[in-house]
């Protein structure tokens, strides 16, 4: 039996929606334990970093455990966006994204520093068994 690709695209598509339609009725329906809690930490809090700060501050399952900027002004002002964004616990703050990498309980590195340092950063999150968000611009 062979398949199509135009028509693999489309069933692929279509059961990713629909994937996508059911899982946020079944996870409102279940009680998160810490297992299913993401913290996540940004890397970088000026301009794109305090969007994703809103951003994923938002999501139910979500919380901004740490965010990291040399600039400790930054660390204030994406401290700030967490906490206006509903969130109970104000993020911690450090200068040195390193520290955040050893932390056991940290999912998720989002990066939004300037270009130069985001395949650096990435390749450290990795090498640490963070997963990765970060934007590349497209040039």
């Amino acid at each position: 039996m062979s398949i199509k690709r135009r028509k693999f695209l489309q069933q692929s598509a279509l059961a990713g929606a629909g994937l996508a339609l059911g899982l946020p009725a079944h996870a409102r329906s279940r009680i998160l334990g810490a297992n299913e809690r993401l913290r996540v930490a940004v890397l970088g809090t000026n301009s794109r970093g305090l969007q994703l700060i809103s951003s994923f501050a938002t999501v139910d399952n979500c919380e901004i455990a740490a965010i990291a900027d040399v600039d400790t002004r930054a660390i204030t002002k994406g401290q700030r966006a967490a906490k206006e964004t509903g969130q109970s616990q104000v993020p911690k703050g450090e200068r040195d994204f390193r520290r955040l990498l050893e932390d056991k309980d940290i999912d998720i590195v989002a990066i939004a520093t300037p270009d130069h340092w985001h395949a650096p950063m990435a390749m450290l999150a990795l090498q640490a068994g963070k997963h990765v968000y970060v934007e590349k611009p497209c040039r």
